[in-house]
């Protein structure tokens, strides 16, 4: 029996204009219904990045009551998953190294999808960005860090990677090509993706602009369909990252990328 459900993908915090325009406040009222709105992300499984102080973990307690929590203690990456859709089996953090003071983190959970009985494994992470130090060491940061990202999955036969990759090239040095070499598919290669072709604006090298945003990544594994997916434009203020929402089917057997 395949595995169908519903999962997200969130910078909850952002780094950019979010950080003086909206106070966090306000933004957790936005992500409340960005989650649970009408037209709302309604995922069984969320992957939030940037979950980095009290406040947010208070608040997303109260937005998801009851839900069970893979929480991440160095890289603020944690994952939130519906108990009566999922069962958290287990989760653990690694490093990923990196060529700038800013150490970084992946955090891999493993489930049970309840009424198919289908275990499947996920990683969140948020890679180096280019704050704080040079686009050159930034890039390097994240070379290394999808490179063990990669030999992790392979390792814990991850089915979903949910990250932000600070990366929007496709090369054999960059975190897209490296896990597309891995056997990882970008889920806009693996469905149609509604409003995929927002404004980016963490290009390598590129300067930031005030008003840009940022379009995260979602890989899926070889055992991995995609139904359907789009980029979440409810609540744009919420964050400088929008969401991502993707509708997978697991297929069960081995795991294996």
């Amino acid at each position: 029996m395949t595995a169908t459900f519903r999962l997200g993908f969130k910078n909850v915090l952002g780094s950019n204009w979010t950080r003086t325009r909206h106070r966090w406040p306000g933004r957790a009222v936005m992500l409340e219904r960005e989650m649970h709105g009408p037209d709302g992300m309604q995922a069984s499984a969320y992957f939030l990045v940037e979950v980095n102080r009290r406040a947010e973990r208070r608040s997303l307690a109260r937005i998801l009551p009851g839900w069970e929590v893979a929480r991440s203690r160095r890289g603020h990456n944690d994952a939130y998953s519906d108990p009566s859709v999922h069962r958290l089996l287990d989760s653990h953090e690694h490093p990923l190294g990196t060529f700038t003071r800013q150490q970084r983190y992946v955090l891999i959970a493993r489930y049970e999808h309840l009424a198919s009985g289908v275990e499947w494994v996920a990683a969140t992470t948020h890679l180096s960005s280019s704050v704080h130090t040079t686009p050159e060491k930034a890039e390097a940061s994240r070379g290394l860090q999808a490179a063990r990202l990669a030999e992790l999955c392979a390792e814990h036969g991850v089915d979903v990677v949910a990250a932000d990759i600070n990366n929007v090239a496709v090369r054999p040095d960059t975190p897209r090509g490296i896990l597309e070499a891995a056997g990882y598919t970008d889920w806009r290669d693996a469905t149609q993706v509604r409003d995929a072709d927002v404004d980016v604006h963490h290009r390598i090298g590129e300067p930031l602009t005030r008003t840009g945003r940022h379009l995260d990544a979602i890989y899926l594994g070889g055992r991995v369909t995609a139904v359907d997916g789009r980029v979440q434009m409810t609540e744009p203020d919420s964050s400088d990252h929008l969401g991502l929402v993707c509708t997978v089917a697991i297929s069960p057997g081995d795991r294996e990328p």
